[in-house]
């Protein structure tokens, strides 16, 4: 290999040309089988872990493309690309079957109401993030890989470079922390928080709803099983990062309203994402209140300092708590979708732009390019 663009479009985004009409059709026909009842909930959850599996590979060896020239370039790449098709497809497998099975249990009448609308609800959010994200962070940036990736290569990169960027920039925020300590604080704060809350549910929807599926010990069901307990306290001390990032944000609006600091500000988003995350917190206490706050609870510590603290929680059960659920729920679907919207999708944007921006010699091929293009009276 050459060691040409990440993202050739001569070669087909991520290089490989195969139809997507066979896989579509494969995810149609699990769709209509779910449907039918031929499938159970296990082959959509076996194919997400598949798919899990498969783009954390992915990920994993793409970042040792771009962050070492160690190993053989073209071997990786050829790795990385099928590991990330395969597993975006696995993904698409995997909310066929699991959509089938849960229209054929709708209308078997055994789903209940609340998951009848959760479903739909986050399916609609997850496709809205992901079109979003590819939008601003693929397509925007489209045209340029277009006229300059020729000039992008391997060779030409410095992974050392990228390594030290990707360590300050992206995981350390040390470039913000050198401009405002309390800025970043807070951006930390919300930016871990939510980032380790959406990886920490994402295993929990494998371990709640997959487990079960396969037949084996339900262990959820068991509030002092320590992997439970694990859980509960990673889901409490996130939220709570992102609680306290988020009124750190307003304060910070306020204190800098009128100002030039202000454009750097984003309250609607701050503002959403503290409704919901009190709103879980208050779900996670009636629910807690209602089954009488003993220790067992004490590894969800907000919910259960709240149950404990606050009078009168266990008397909202049934209808109240089922409605503050769902709200939260459909709060919490919203939001996914909402990234792409507003500041916070500079949360990915600008890791990525400083990642680029930390390679000068490609920016300066680039550049040249561009002038030898300029020169030569036509587009590079």
């Amino acid at each position: 290999m050459t060691d040409r663009s990440l993202a050739d479009p001569a070669a087909g985004g991520l290089g490989l040309k195969a139809s997507i009409h066979g896989p579509i059709a494969a995810a149609a026909l699990l769709f209509l089988a779910g449907i039918g009842g031929w499938l159970t909930e296990a082959w959509g959850y076996g194919l997400f872990l598949v798919a899990t599996l498969l783009l954390l590979a992915g990920i994993l060896v793409f970042a040792v493309f771009v962050l070492s020239k160690s190993f053989d370039g073209e071997h990786l790449t050829g790795t990385y690309r099928w590991l990330l098709v395969l597993g975006g497809w696995c993904y698409v497998f995997a909310v066929a079957a699991l959509g089938g099975f849960f229209v054929h249990e709708t209308f078997a009448g055994r789903m209940e109401w609340q998951w009848i609308l959760f479903g739909p609800s986050v399916l609609a959010a997850l496709v809205v993030l992901d079109v979003g994200l590819y939008r601003l962070l693929v397509g925007k940036n489209r045209a340029t890989w277009e006229r300059y990736g020729h000039v992008i290569s391997r060779e030409g990169s410095d992974p050392a470079a990228m390594r030290r960027t990707l360590m300050d920039d992206v995981i350390m925020h040390r470039s913000l922390r050198s401009v405002s300590g309390f800025r970043w604080l807070k951006h930390t704060l919300i930016f871990w928080g939510f980032g380790l809350m959406f990886l920490v549910e994402v295993v929990a929807v494998f371990l709640r709803e997959g487990i079960p599926a396969f037949g084996l010990y339900d262990f959820w069901e068991d509030l002092g099983h320590p992997v439970r307990m694990a859980f509960d306290f990673a889901f409490d001390f996130t939220g709570m990062m992102i609680l306290v990032g988020c009124i750190l944000a307003l304060v910070w609006r306020l204190k800098v309203n009128g100002t030039e600091l202000q454009k750097f500000s984003d309250t609607p988003t701050a503002v959403f994402l503290l409704f919901v995350v009190v709103s879980g917190f208050l779900v996670e206490a009636i629910r807690i209140a209602e089954m009488g706050a003993t220790p067992v609870h004490a590894a969800s510590f907000a919910g259960y300092a709240a149950a404990l603290a606050v009078p009168g929680l266990a008397g909202l059960g049934g209808a109240p708590y089922e409605a503050l659920w769902l709200i939260h729920v459909l709060g919490s679907c919203a939001f996914i979708a909402y990234v792409p919207v507003k500041r916070l999708v500079h949360s990915c944007a600008t890791p990525m732009g400083r990642l680029m921006n930390s390679q000068k010699g490609l920016l300066a091929a680039k550049k040249e390019a561009s002038l030898k293009g300029l020169m030569a009276g036509k587009r590079p």
